[in-house]
Parts: structure tokens; C-alpha cells; sequence
């Protein structure tokens, strides 16, 4: 458990990375010349910037919402026929093995008897031995 707690860890964290890294871009791509006074009270400060960042958030967000539905129905689709394959794999299996059961049953009872045969016939050359 804590390897996999580690590993989803480190994806959220690499997630979260890119995601920044994103928003950071896109304040650039949105403010080419710097972050001007976007509210409006006479100086470029911390408020501009998080107004800035909080429109750069939304863009990115929005951009990958409409990656996700783009992609989705494709991912749905491969997911469905991966499921389709084991499926057919667990039902092709299934039909072997009750198709071979009963061979397989007969040799083992087979074997079974034949061991069986073998500890009686052993048993019984020790009683014929001449006891000392």
C-alpha cells in the first residue's frame, strides 16, 4: 500500500507541476508586455497578478475539459474492446477447460488406481517375506 500511495504521490504532484506550468504560460501568452493594472485601482500589484493567474486557471481548464471530451469517446472505445478481448479469452478458457475436464478427470483417476494397485502389491510382497 505504501508503494502505491507513493506512486499516486508522485502523479498528482507531477500533475499538479504541469498544470502551473500550463497557467504560467498562459499568463504569458495572455500579458506579453507584463501584467498591467487589470483592476482598475491606478497600480500593477498582487491583486492584478491573481486576477491574471485565476483567467489563465480558467482558460486551462477550459482547454483541457475540451481535450478530455475530445478524447474520451476513443479511450471509452478502447477500454470496452480490451474488455471484449478478456471476455472472449476467460469464455475460450472456460469451454477448454469443461471440454478437457473430463479426460483429465480419467487420468487422474487412473493414477490414482494405479497407486492405489502399486501400495497394495507392496504391502502384500512385505506379508509373503519370510519373517526372521
Amino acid at each position: 500500500m505504501g508503494f502505491l500511495k507513493r506512486l499516486l504521490g508522485i502523479g498528482v504532484t507531477a500533475g499538479a507541476t504541469v498544470a502551473a506550468v500550463k497557467v504560467a504560460e498562459q499568463v504569458k501568452e495572455n500579458n506579453p508586455d507584463g501584467v498591467q493594472d487589470v483592476n482598475g485601482d491606478g497600480k500593477v500589484d498582487a491583486k492584478d497578478y491573481f486576477e491574471e493567474v485565476k483567467k489563465a486557471t480558467v482558460e486551462v481548464y477550459q482547454e483541457a475539459t475540451a481535450a478530455f471530451k475530445e478524447k474520451a469517446p476513443e479511450f471509452s472505445q478502447k477500454a470496452k474492446d480490451a474488455a471484449d478481448d478478456v471476455k472472449e479469452a476467460v469464455t475460450s478458457a472456460a469451454a477448454t477447460v469443461k471440454e478437457k475436464a473430463p479426460e483429465y478427470a480419467e487420468k487422474a483417476k487412473d493414477a490414482v488406481l494405479g497407486a492405489k494397485d502399486a501400495v497394495v502389491s507392496a504391502f502384500e510382497k512385505k506379508d509373503e517375506e519370510p519373517k526372521a
